[in-house]
């Protein structure tokens, strides 16, 4: 078997995941697949790539040497396919988007379907990571751009970082809810576990100081709520259901609010604000579809400050 581009990602994602099942599972192969595979480019370079064991696998020294050098040459791979899909227009390029789980619903979902009602033949990956995972996701070159809260993206010295505007949030719960119908107050709020994604940032910080809401988690720099999740379908399920606290926006909320499955709390603080971020390799010329897709992202941002706006007026 040669050695291609894509046996060397393979080895990359291997490292990184850990062990096989992980890695075969975000690859979308099978596990025994992947261990051929791997064991096959061992046997062509003539060198163990990774220790095996029963808690993983770990790589050896010629198995770093392939990941970091791997990893610049897949780099240089996707930037040349970038460069030729811009070449090749709207009409029949290909976009690559990472996004943290809040910023999918509300700002990429509905401007990737504009894109996509305007350009029908584009192809798209959308992937949804943890919001703490959307600058690793554009450095490694896997996506064109990525879009998080701004308090997630530290800066970089290879990206380039556009901020967005701020929106505030709400906190939903069932309407029996202890806390429901009343006007709690920041400690009230905090005794009770929070669902939602890892928190930096000031938010995290306030949630911190609370009884019930999380922890502190060292390894990632963050606050973990009591019910970590990258879905926001499955917070709102898991909030109906039980007396957990979910902030969300107002349009992640509308259908729920609607419907009466959940209610919005007399409560508000100015961590209570999230501001998304478009992040993307400094220097790097963007294909036109990711130009459009940019411009899309500002329009629905335009859109939803001014539901805000409303919404608050209504209040």
């Amino acid at each position: 078997m040669p050695m291609t581009l894509q046996l060397i990602e393979q080895a990359i994602v291997l490292g990184d995941a850990g062990n096989f099942a992980r890695a075969a599972e975000r690859l979308g192969i099978t596990q025994p697949t992947l261990s051929r595979n791997i064991a096959a480019l061992e046997k062509k370079l003539g060198v163990r790539l990774f220790d095996r064991g029963r808690s993983g696998v770990a790589p050896t020294v010629f198995g770093r040497a392939v990941i970091e050098r791997g990893s610049s040459l897949l780099r240089d791979s996707n930037a040349l396919r970038a460069e030729l899909h811009a070449l090749a227009g709207l009409e029949t390029g290909h976009l690559d988007i990472a996004a943290g789980p809040y910023v999918a619903e509300d700002l990429v979902g509905p401007a990737m379907a504009r894109l996509l009602t305007e350009s029908p033949r584009l192809r798209v990956r959308v992937t949804v990571v943890g919001p703490h995972e959307v600058e690793g996701e554009v450095l490694s070159g896997r996506h064109d751009l990525g879009l998080g809260a701004m308090e997630s993206q530290p800066a970089h010295d290879e990206l380039a970082i556009e901020v967005l505007r701020k929106r505030r949030l709400f906190l939903a719960v069932r309407p029996g809810h202890p806390l429901a119908g009343g006007r709690p107050t920041q400690a009230q709020v905090l005794s009770f576990p929070l669902v939602t994604v890892l928190m930096r940032g000031e938010s995290g910080q306030v949630a911190a100081t609370g009884s019930g809401a999380g922890y502190q988690d060292l390894r990632r720099k963050g606050f973990a709520p009591a019910v970590e999740v990258n879905s926001l379908d499955t917070a709102k399920r898991i909030a109906r259901d039980s007396n957990v606290i979910f902030p969300a926006s107002a349009s992640m909320l509308a259908t729920e609010l609607t419907c009466g499955h959940l209610v919005k709390l007399d409560y508000d603080s100015p961590a209570l604000r999230t501001q998304p971020a478009i992040v993307r390799l400094r220097g790097r010329t963007l294909s036109p579809a990711a130009l459009r897709f940019v411009a899309l992202v500002r329009m629905q941002e335009s859109e939803l400050v001014a539901s805000d706006v409303a919404d608050q007026d209504a209040d």
